[in-house]
């Protein structure tokens, strides 16, 4: 992969380009998967993180039936999507929560899930314009989903 910056040429390895997302993606995940009680605070964190893996995935969706992106990106993209939902999900499925709240823990629980299953779908046809389309404002809805939780 060539990039052109200011006129000149740059040789940029796609894996390194990936394996640095790969790592923002972990850290990402790691951070909201801390364990202990659910409170408040951190189930609005959790619901913006868990947002912003589904619009991520919604914006790769688009450039996936566009045809902007590359099949290798994709699948790996979609996957460090799809395990950092997948880890969201689980975490928040069985942490305790503060009084009051539990409903919306398990709801975003539920939700993480679901974004992470939509996800695996665009890692496992990282070139199929018509699943791409089809996960697009599901993904999106997703997003605006989470973020009601977050509020």
């Amino acid at each position: 992969m060539t990039l052109v910056l200011d006129g000149q040429s740059t040789r940029a390895s796609l894996a390194k380009l990936i394996a640095r997302v790969a790592l923002v993606l972990l850290a990402f995940a790691l951070a909201g998967c801390n364990g202990g009680t659910v409170d408040k605070h951190a189930l609005k964190r959790d619901a913006e993180k868990v947002g912003s893996l589904a619009t991520e995935g919604g914006l790769l969706a688009n450039d996936v039936s566009r045809g902007a992106s590359t099949e290798y990106f994709v699948r790996v993209h979609a996957h460090e999507l799809s395990s950092a939902a997948s880890g969201f999900a689980a975490s928040l499925a069985k942490r305790p929560t503060s009084p009051g709240i539990t409903p919306d823990v398990r709801r975003l629980s539920k939700l993480a899930g679901k974004v992470s299953r939509e996800l695996e779908q665009l890692h496992l046809h990282p070139t199929d314009r018509n699943v791409a389309k089809s996960l697009k404002q599901p993904l999106m809805d997703d997003a605006d989903a989470a973020d009601r939780l977050a509020k």
